[in-house]
């Protein structure tokens, strides 16, 4: 939380210090942008600190598909082909099986060069939710790492470098409250590709 404090006090210094001569559109749009970041970063703690209590596994039916076609219509730096997804019914809690999603979305569309593809299937026992992108994809001596608190690689999938390292171990602590896992390989796209396995009611 540090960064995004300090980028709204130095903002703040410098529209004091000359108030004539301070875009009051432009401090807006930055006080925006990082006031989002710290909501961003607090939902990720209070899902967290959640997931340490050893919270009960959720006992609410929630129609996976409509979360992921949601969350792919936002805006975001490069389209999301959708063509894949299906129904599928699981056990959770809305808000937090709509971060998983967004946070998955939200790290292929930001290191993805041109192609993020989602999938969505279900068996009798298992719903399967997968995203893929064609960026650098992710080492094999890293997928494990990336889901613990704070890590953020230093390759060129850390393009992110604004993140604070705590979106996919939010991925990972919801989806196993809900008695499911996730997974990171190669994509045939190029990339990555995360898998999320959830069962089904």
């Amino acid at each position: 939380l540090r960064t995004p404090v300090a980028v709204l006090k130095s903002e703040a210094e410098v529209a004091l210090r000359s108030p004539d001569r301070t875009d009051v559109e432009a401090l807006a749009a930055g006080v925006l942008e990082e006031s989002t970041r710290m909501a961003t970063i607090i939902d990720d703690l209070l899902s967290l600190a959640r997931h340490d209590e050893g919270m009960a596994a959720p006992t609410t039916e929630v129609d996976l598909d409509d979360i992921v076609l949601a969350e792919a219509a936002r805006r975001r730096r490069v389209a999301v082909d959708v063509s894949a997804v299906s129904g599928g019914r699981v056990l959770g809690r809305p808000d937090e099986l709509t971060r998983v999603v967004a946070h998955l979305l939200d790290n292929a569309t930001r290191h993805a060069d041109r192609h993020v593809a989602v999938s969505l299937s279900a068996t009798a026992e298992t719903v399967t939710f997968a995203v893929d992108d064609d960026g650098p994809g992710i080492p094999a001596a890293d997928r494990e790492a990336i889901f613990e608190r704070f890590t953020r690689l230093d390759e060129a999938r850390s393009r992110d470098a604004g993140g604070a390292g705590l979106g996919l171990a939010v991925v990972a602590g919801v989806v196993h409250r809900c008695g499911g896992s996730v997974t990171v390989e190669s994509s045939l796209l190029g990339g990555a590709r995360f898998v999320v396995s959830l069962p089904t009611p």
